[in-house]
């Protein structure tokens, strides 16, 4: 069973002194406890984790692209480095004035190399952009549904909350009552034997005919009162009890009412969120994949 709060229990308290006194409890107070703390520490843990594991995620692919791209630059300049080789043991050889057809020849496969080159970065650019929105776009989906099923969560909680404080209140009503209704009994069953011992003592009846008829006569006088008594406690009791039955819709109404708030308003921020990561997620965005070079070296 959940704990109450201190405030419910100061309530309750309360109740036991003065049963007039219908023990409430707010929606600060059941979110003050201890489940309900667990609940969130729980939950805030899961996103935590989740964030760091997405960090991981992305690290891994910025890596994996850096390495993509310095693989095809290495290559670009062991490529442009073998015809400039080439073209510089020619003209040693042979001598720059010999060698300008293959010095031409030479420019020209350099500049055809760059282009490809220039191409083959777009491309996997592209690829990389394309990656990494993709990546950031499941993480986000990812990161809402647990957010969306963290939400759902704490609205559950905080109804099984209010049901189990609302039945503690009516338990404690029912004691407080049957308590009173034992206390009525036993002090009208002390009246009527202290007057019953008072009609036996008493010197100016002359006998037992006379004894008897008196005893009847308060017995039925009792009687009457002490149904009455029972009958108007029992009215007090109802009354208390469909004042507390009140209170308790209320509170069910306004947790049902906070729980819609807070439902919308998260639906809300995932819409403004959902934009923003669309952004993010397009060419240029502020938290799009890292460029580790330029990917083209003339």
């Amino acid at each position: 069973m959940a704990q109450t709060s201190n405030a419910t229990q100061n309530n309750i308290a309360e109740t036991k002194k003065d049963p007039a006194l219908v023990p409430n409890v707010s929606i600060d107070d059941l979110k003050q406890m201890k489940t309900y703390l667990k609940l969130l520490k729980k939950q805030q843990k899961e996103l935590g984790a989740l964030k760091k594991k997405q960090s991981k995620d992305q690290n891994t692919m910025q890596k994996a692209h850096c390495t993509q791209v310095d693989k095809m630059v290495s290559q670009h300049d062991k490529e442009k480095m073998v015809f400039e080789k080439l073209l510089e043991k020619a003209i040693k050889k042979r001598g720059e004035n010999n060698c300008q057809e293959l010095k031409k020849e030479t420019e020209d496969k350099i500049q055809t190399l760059v282009t490809d080159h220039k191409a083959k970065v777009k491309d996997i650019t592209a690829q990389h952009t394309k990656e990494w929105s993709d990546l950031i776009s499941s993480q986000s989906n990812d990161e809402q549904e647990m957010k969306d099923s963290h939400v759902t969560q704490q609205c559950d909680h905080l109804k099984k909350l209010l049901a189990t404080v609302q039945e503690q209140q009516t338990m404690q009503l029912k004691l407080i009552q049957e308590r009173q209704s034992k206390e009525m009994r036993a002090n009208q069953a002390k009246i009527s034997m202290e007057n019953s011992k008072a009609i036996s003592q008493d010197k100016s009846i002359k006998n037992k005919a006379e004894r008897e008829r008196r005893v009847r006569e308060l017995n039925s006088s009792n009687t009457k009162k002490f149904l009455d008594e029972r009958k108007r406690l029992a009215m007090k009791h109802q009354k208390e009890m469909e004042q507390l039955e009140k209170n308790q819709r209320e509170q069910l109404e306004k947790l049902e009412k906070f729980n819609e708030q807070l439902l919308k308003s998260h639906h809300a921020n995932k819409l403004v969120q959902g934009q923003g990561h669309a952004a993010d997620g397009e060419v240029g965005g502020g938290d799009g994949p890292q460029t580790c070079h330029s990917g083209v070296k003339d």
